[in-house]
């Protein structure tokens, strides 16, 4: 599955998709707990504590909003799924 960071999330990422492999059924939390393990700095921008995502970081699973889903975070998601990991932004 591709997880898509955008704006100052991509150089922390490693990139703008980081690819994640399902070996087993994985939730959206998994995921993204899966890549931040690795990278820390990027962890420390989307974690507000272990589990919990900062309200200003936006997660979209196969293009909808995480928090409008059901299940929130703790969608299972499929091999051909897509995250997509948005950081607050502003401009003018």
């Amino acid at each position: 599955m591709h997880v898509n960071f955008y704006a100052d999330l991509r150089p922390l990422a490693g990139g703008k998709t980081v690819q994640v492999n399902l070996a087993a059924p994985m939730t959206a939390r998994q995921a993204l707990e899966a890549i931040t393990n690795s990278r820390p700095a990027l962890a420390e921008k989307i974690w507000q504590m272990p589990g919990t995502v900062y309200d200003h970081i936006h997660v979209f699973i196969d293009g909808r909003q995480s928090v409008f889903l059901p299940l929130g975070l703790e969608t299972p998601l499929q091999t051909d799924s897509t995250l997509d990991v948005f950081p607050p932004v502003g401009g003018g």
